[in-house]
């Protein structure tokens, strides 16, 4: 009789144990797989980050500029789904967007890092070179 409860009780802490172990596989499996505001908000922090480095941000303009940038990229997503295959519309909120965006930055950034922010974003044209003497 104590074999039939040792054997019992060695089955229950076995399958006990593998019950424990699903339940922290379902766990970790959970947290492998970010949702898409966990990857928008970390493209959120790389862009800013890039910003940063980049323009030689202060912590303040750092803080401001992250919802700023997180925002940015969720209307960005939305644009993209609300309008699906129409182009003209898509560009059009896009520029809509991109003029609220440079609005706010301009609150946050001093002129000169503004101004070399919109130089990144519309680098100036090339010169053209034809050879200098004017003959074409």
């Amino acid at each position: 009789m104590r074999k039939s409860y040792t054997t019992a009780l060695i089955l229950l802490l076995a399958l006990g144990s593998f019950a424990a172990q699903a339940q922290m596989s379902d766990r970790y499996s959970e947290r492998a797989t970010p949702t898409a505001g966990q990857l928008a908000a970390a493209d959120a922090v790389a862009i800013t980050r890039d910003m940063t480095n980049r323009l030689h941000l202060n912590e303040g303009q750092f803080l401001k500029l992250l919802p700023l940038n997180r925002t940015r990229l969720a209307r960005l997503r939305s644009i993209e789904l609300e309008c699906g295959t129409d182009e003209a519309a898509r560009e059009a909120k896009a520029a809509e967007l991109e003029a609220q965006y440079e609005q706010e930055c301009s609150r946050i950034l001093t002129p000169s890092q503004l101004s070399q922010l919109q130089l990144e974003k519309n680098p100036p044209a090339p010169a053209p070179t034809n050879g200098g003497n004017g003959v074409g």
